[in-house]
Parts: C-alpha cells; sequence; structure tokens
C-alpha cells in the first residue's frame, strides 16, 4: 500500500480510482494524498469536488463535474466517497458515461465492499487503477508492524510485535498511533523492547472491553495483588470509568460465591448467574481455596462502600487501589 501511495503523488493519474475494502485507515490515507495532489497548484480548491453516496442519489451534478475543465489547466480530481450505498442502475450510467468520455477528469470511487457481480463493476474496472484496502491480520499485520519498524530505523521482535497487536488490536488508526507513540518516546534507542510496549502503548477499546478487564478480575480471585494493580492501571490510563470497572469486580466475587456455595454442577450455576458458558466458573475452582463464606461478603461489603465513595466524590482511582488492596 505505500507503494502505491508514492506512486499516487507523481504517476499520471488513472482515469477512476476504485478504492475498496473494510481498512478505513488506507481510505483516508488514500484521500489525503490526492488531496495532497490537487493542492499543490494555486487553484487547488476550485479542481477538488466531494461527493457522497446514497440510495437516492444524483448522477448529474457529478457528471457535471466530471466532464468541467479544470482551473489553470492542472488536474481536476472528483472524489465519490461510501459509492456503495448508490444503486446499482445510477452506478451504471455513471460507468456508461465515464467509458464514453474517455478525457473527463479523474473519478476516485470509495467503496467499503465489492459486489464483483454487478455490471457497473466490470466496466468500470476496464479503466480503473484498483486499490484493495483490506484489513491487515496474522502474520501479515505482523509483518506490516516489523516493516514500519525497520524503515524507521528500529527493530521490534516477533514476542514483541505480539504483545504490541495483543494490546492495541488490529485497527490501523490505532496501531500507528501507538507505534509512533513508541518510537517518539524511545527516540535513540535500536530496539522497542516488551518493557516498552507494556509501559507505553494504551490498550485499544476493543481490547479493554474484550479481554483486560477480566484479567484483573482473575488476578483478583488468585491474589495476584500487584499484577491486578497494574492492570487497573492500564484500565485507568486507558479512559475506563471507574464506575464500569467496579460492577465487573463485583460480578467476579459474586461468581466466586455461587461456585462456593454451590450444591449444584457448573452448568446450572452459569444458568442461573447469566453467564452463556462454564469458563469462567471453571477458572475460580483452582482459587476457591482462598475464600471461607464470610471472606466473600466481607469482600462484597467493601465493593459497596466503594461504590458509596466514589458517588460521594472520591477519587475513583484511589478507591479501586484501596480496594483490591482489600480483596487481596
Amino acid at each position: 500500500m505505500r507503494k502505491s501511495l508514492a506512486k499516487m503523488k507523481k504517476d499520471p493519474l488513472p482515469r477512476v480510482f476504485l478504492v475498496h475494502g473494510s481498512e478505513m485507515f488506507w481510505h483516508r490515507q488514500i484521500l489525503a494524498v490526492l488531496q495532497e495532489r490537487v493542492f499543490r497548484g494555486e487553484l487547488g480548491q476550485w479542481n477538488w469536488s466531494v461527493f457522497y453516496g446514497s440510495k437516492d442519489f444524483e448522477e448529474e451534478p457529478l457528471l457535471v463535474e466530471l466532464a468541467t475543465l479544470p482551473w489553470g489547466g492542472t488536474e481536476k480530481i472528483v472524489v465519490l466517497k461510501e459509492a456503495n450505498l448508490i444503486p446499482a442502475a445510477t452506478m451504471e450510467r455513471i460507468a456508461l458515461w465515464l467509458q464514453n468520455h474517455p478525457t473527463g477528469n479523474c473519478l476516485a470511487l470509495f467503496f467499503e465492499r465489492l459486489d464483483n457481480r454487478l455490471k457497473f463493476i466490470k466496466i468500470i474496472r476496464k479503466m480503473a487503477w484498483e486499490i484493495n484496502c483490506a484489513a491487515l491480520e496474522g502474520d501479515s499485520l505482523q509483518r506490516y508492524v516489523q516493516d514500519y519498524c525497520l524503515e524507521r530505523g528500529r527493530k521490534i521482535n516477533r514476542k514483541a510485535v505480539d504483545l504490541f497487536l495483543e494490546r492495541v488490536g488490529s485497527d490501523l488508526s490505532f496501531v500507528h498511533n501507538e507505534l509512533d507513540k513508541l518510537l517518539a518516546l524511545r527516540e535513540g534507542e535500536e530496539e522497542i523492547r516488551k518493557e516498552d510496549i507494556e509501559s507505553l502503548t494504551s490498550l485499544s477499546p476493543v481490547q479493554l472491553a474484550r479481554n483486560t478487564i477480566f484479567q484483573m478480575t482473575d488476578f483478583l480471585v488468585q491474589g495476584e495483588r500487584q499484577k491486578a494493580l497494574q492492570v487497573l492501571d492500564l484500565l485507568l490510563r486507558a479512559g475506563e470509568p471507574p464506575l464500569r470497572i467496579l460492577p465487573v469486580i463485583e460480578r467476579q466475587l459474586r461468581l466466586v460465591l455461587a461456585v462456593k456455595s454451590g450444591r449444584v454442577s457448573l452448568e446450572e450455576i452459569a444458568s442461573q448467574m447469566g453467564e452463556s458458558s462454564t469458563y469462567p466458573l471453571k477458572k475460580i475452582r483452582p482459587s476457591l481455596r482462598r475464600y471461607t463464606i464470610d471472606k466473600i461478603f466481607q469482600g462484597l461489603a467493601a465493593i459497596i462502600y466503594a461504590d458509596r465513595e466514589i458517588k460521594l466524590g472520591e477519587p475513583g482511582d484511589q478507591v479501586l487501589r484501596e480496594l483490591i488492596v482489600r480483596l487481596t
């Protein structure tokens, strides 16, 4: 993709750019490169038009822009974003117009997804520079992170990449933000280490929602105070509100109580507690010896006290840290 962006800055404009795929980061990068190219000239604002697709899109204003001579004898680019929202019949009329007017201005079409069965796609492909913005995943995403660092004179080994992606997820906008932060804060160092990643990167919202907050509750149940506090700090630095963290802690302690006092199978307990599987209950079992029924009720009382303190205005981060110390 980076090679394509470099070519777009200097190569002759094609009749059509056909941009498609779910990775919106690349859509924005392509759009920025095209806009920069047009605005090099003094009359750039007159040679740049943007349209947005919809189910009732009317093609006539778009076609007028495509037929209008560029100001200053330079280049003109007409952008059609969210083109997948436009009915196929309308897009077919646009495609046939492009086919019949080979000397018109450049049209940049942006689709989140393509239906290759449609006739207009086949017509456009014959005259287009096609750019697939598929989301990176697996080995491709790992190599991308390593290459990005190498291009900036830095090394990062595979284990560090795995840890980085485990924390930040696969959204390229967030990946770039965190990579650039790492590179800037560790300027002058040859290699990015796991310790740098743990201390300097933020957790993506998706990772927070899916994994990290439950890591903290697992550490709580296991009595791993320091690890639980470290994860809590990560959650708070990532902007997770204390009053959203507290109910998850309460849920975990209630699960401990259900397993400790239960006289029925884990399947029945899961059903009674509204859990979709027995997995979180099975994880609790090895730590049950740490708990008595009295200790669990004391923990639940501490949670109620923490909730009151936060709502009365006490600093949420401090209240949660004290609660974790008490529970462990």
